[in-house]
């Protein structure tokens, strides 16, 4: 008797459980297939970054922080494997660092082109940093000559496979 209405106790609770997991619900993001909407800024050095301006153009653009050690090594693997392997896909990098001494010095020190490195001073934030919803992982993501989606979170393998 006890391990039957052990049983019971135990379909119950399951039942309540399901009942409360919301499946309606549509996920947020970026998924590969959907357009990625165009953002721009200006970085302390007067640069000024727009994505429609790489329309036509396969692109990779990888979001990172100088205090985020995986992420800085992923934005080193992508940009070697990059310049080495296709140097016509165009990388895009863009650091959330509030001190831009220490994002230059960084990109020295990690030997990146400076042309393709921009930082955005605002950091946490950043407009883009919030829209990208970048608190939960820093990502990367390959983009068609359209603009769309063909890949996120990249690394060099994953390049080859797709490219």
């Amino acid at each position: 008797m006890k391990y039957v209405n052990f049983c019971f106790a135990a379909i119950v609770l399951f039942a309540l459980m399901s009942s409360s997991v919301k499946s309606d619900r549509i996920a947020i993001g970026y998924f590969p297939g959907d357009e990625l909407p165009n953002f721009s800024f200006s970085d302390s050095d007067g640069r000024n970054f727009d994505l429609r301006g790489y329309r036509g153009k396969k692109v990779v653009i990888n979001f990172w922080a100088i205090n985020d050690a995986q992420s800085r090594a992923t934005n080193v693997q992508l940009h070697n494997f990059l310049v080495r392997n296709f140097p016509d896909v165009e990388m895009i990098s863009i650091c959330f660092d509030e001190n831009e001494q220490v994002f230059e010095r960084t990109v020295l020190l990690d030997q990146l082109g400076n042309h393709s490195q921009f930082c955005d001073v605002e950091g946490a934030q950043s407009e883009i940093f919030r829209n990208f919803r970048l608190y939960r992982g820093f990502r990367s993501f390959l983009l068609d000559e359209n603009g769309a989606i063909m890949s996120i979170n990249l690394t060099p393998e994953r390049l080859k496979e797709i490219l």
